[in-house]
């Protein structure tokens, strides 16, 4: 449980603080695939840009990172000699 707090943290950080663009390159990412997509099928919808901006990911983002503490204080909790 530790170990998973501490990646989950992380991961969270990441898309919340925006650390190295993360939530910028993951839109851009996802709205490539959309057009892909929406070439390949001819499905006009999946060639407009998606709803989610960057606000959804670090939404995201939060949410993990704040389960990510949890979890990694019930790990050390668990860990620590009572």
């Amino acid at each position: 449980m530790l170990v998973i707090g501490v990646a989950g943290a992380a991961w969270g950080a990441r898309f919340l603080f925006d650390v190295g663009g993360a939530t910028g390159k993951v839109v851009e990412r996802r709205n490539a695939v959309r057009a892909v997509t929406g070439a390949r099928t001819m499905d006009l919808r999946l060639t407009e840009p998606s709803r989610f901006g960057p606000w959804f990911f670090r939404l995201v983002g939060g949410i993990v990172f704040l389960s990510g503490l949890f979890l990694l204080f019930v790990g050390l909790a668990l860990t620590l000699p009572g």
